[in-house]
């Protein structure tokens, strides 16, 4: 008897593994209001640092007007607009984070002009390595069936594929991931709502996932 609880302990020990660790430079090297990054043409990459000749120097403002999205800034330049609320300097690049709709974007230098374009699930992948990528579009019904262990701590990263809004959503009885609030960590089997303030209007249609062992 003894045998099997030292085994069942093993088997608790290594199955149940923990939460995911998000690159901590993704938080380290968050551009905050009013701060200043530069970018260098020759170069090609973001900085908050340094001083290339070629340097295009932006200070970032939150726009309230554009739903507190953010909006960059350079003396001979044309605004550069991210529609998102959350951006981080990494490997050179600025990238953001639209938590209402969440989706990441990234801001690119081409024939000398500034362009927005949203990350692929291959791209979003390469930021979250190891971590189990969901696509909102796999949802039936309103329902995201994601299959874990009895045991396990299972982290995954939903991706909003489709054209539908998360504007004030957020994951019933469970604390908010910043500043990725679709990084949900599950360490039970029961179902897990994801809700406009916790709404059941149909013109506000919850999300649920479905935990399958």
């Amino acid at each position: 008897m003894r045998f099997w609880s030292c085994i069942w302990a093993v088997l608790l020990l290594f199955g149940c593994g923990k939460a995911y660790e998000v690159n901590p430079e993704f938080i380290d090297n968050e551009v905050k209001e009013n701060a200043q990054i530069l970018y260098s043409p020759a170069g090609v990459y973001w900085s908050d640092g340094g001083m290339p000749e070629d340097r295009i120097l932006f200070t970032k403002h939150i726009s309230s007007g554009s739903g507190s999205y953010s909006e960059y800034v350079a003396e001979k330049e044309a605004p550069l607009y991210m529609p998102t609320n959350y951006e981080f300097l990494f490997e050179g690049r600025l990238i953001g984070y639209n938590s209402a709709n969440l989706k990441f974007f990234e801001a690119r230098y081409e024939d000398g002009t500034f362009i927005v374009s949203e990350l692929s699930e291959e791209q979003v992948r390469y930021l979250f390595p190891q971590l189990e990528i969901i696509k909102i579009s796999e949802a039936k019904d309103g329902v995201l069936k994601i299959k874990k262990r009895f045991w396990q701590t299972k982290s995954v990263l939903l991706l909003n594929d489709t054209k539908q809004d998360f504007h004030r959503y957020s994951f019933e009885k469970k604390d908010e991931y910043k500043p990725f609030k679709s990084l949900l960590t599950i360490d039970g089997t029961e179902d897990i709502i994801f809700s406009h303030m916790g709404s059941r209007d149909e013109l506000f249609p919850i999300l649920k996932i479905k935990v399958e062992l």
